[in-house]
């Protein structure tokens, strides 16, 4: 009897991590001239955290915690990189990846920012 416990408790692990259909990540790597067109004039936020308003211009504001910050962004070769002024802090870039309207920003090939990008009306 425990054994066949054990063997439905196993195979139900077994199913739970299977991939579900449809659900899967399909993350594809954004770059050169099309980081600049998926981040001018669009929102990029989590819905909690952080949301960032990325201008035609080169420029950025939003608010992170509440509190508002500015800085300006650019597309350096293949990366995004962006610039804080308030507060200030150092040129940063990172690699891109898109999976629809969901982004992370990657730094050494790890995930340091995700969110979605809105256009902005």
């Amino acid at each position: 009897m425990r054994s066949v416990l054990a063997n439905v408790l196993l195979c139900g692990l077994v199913a739970l991590s299977l991939p579900v259909s449809g659900a899967e990540e399909r993350w594809r790597k954004v770059k050169g001239a099309s980081l600049q067109s998926l981040f001018q004039d669009k929102e990029f936020g989590d819905g909690v955290h952080f949301a960032y308003h990325f201008k035609a211009d080169g420029t950025f504001t939003g608010t992170e915690m509440a509190k508002q910050v500015s800085g300006s962004w650019r597309v350096k070769q293949n990366e995004f990189c962006w610039k804080w002024q308030r507060p200030p802090g150092p040129e940063e870039c990172y690699q891109v990846q898109q999976d629809g309207v969901h982004v992370r920003l990657l730094l050494n090939a790890s995930e340091t920012w995700y969110g979605t990008l809105q256009k902005v009306p």
